[in-house]
């Protein structure tokens, strides 16, 4: 009798010891670099009404490197998450900042694309949500958007509801990224210079 307690939690120790285990997550797949609307060095010039400019530099591409993580679901089905993130600066500044980061996962098509515009913060996954845009109360599409000479498809334009940020509106899309932003005070919009 005394000898079965001690067999037992053994054996449950085994058990679950087992259940757990490790599995090993890819880099970042520059297979899907394409996917991703910058490069390095990248410099995106805004201009307003006045001519005023705005610039948006990209001083450094990070992607993600192998790494491990516990998986205690029987068939191993965890997702692994990788990256890859735009480092930037704006006009003559020193301070970097993350701008862009486009994270997916390798157990769904999720693919979230997470901007920082002047301290607004939002992200957007095209292949999930651009489907059911008419359902998200704070985003809507345009369609094309004509910018110069240029014309941009499948534009998208989160509305910001947040009264700390300045930002109202960002206009961008999947393949050339940041395209427009409105900004609350003063009242202005940036276009972008190609």
């Amino acid at each position: 009798m005394k000898l079965r307690l001690p067999v037992f939690i053994l054996c449950c120790s085994l058990i679950l010891a087992a259940c757990k285990t490790e599995k090993e997550c890819p880099a970042f797949d520059m297979a899907d670099f394409a996917e991703f609307p910058y490069q390095q060095p990248d410099t995106l010039v805004f201009k307003n009404i006045t001519d005023d400019t705005f610039s948006i530099i990209i001083r450094e591409i990070v992607l993600s490197e192998v790494y491990t993580i516990d998986c205690s679901e029987p068939k191993k089905i965890c997702p692994c998450l990788n990256s890859v993130e735009a480092m930037a600066t704006v006009n003559q500044s020193s301070t970097r900042f993350r701008f862009l980061q486009m994270e997916q996962s390798d157990v769904s098509d999720m693919q979230y694309f997470r901007y920082n515009v002047k301290g607004f913060e939002f992200e957007f996954d095209f292949r999930n949500e651009l489907p059911y845009i008419n359902q998200i109360p704070y985003a809507h599409a345009v369609g094309d958007l004509i910018i110069g000479d240029t014309t941009y498809k499948e534009v998208v334009v989160i509305n910001n509801e947040d009264t700390n940020s300045n930002i109202s509106q960002v206009f961008f899309n999947k393949e050339s990224g940041l395209l427009k932003f409105k900004e609350k005070n003063p009242e202005q919009i940036w276009s972008i210079q190609k």
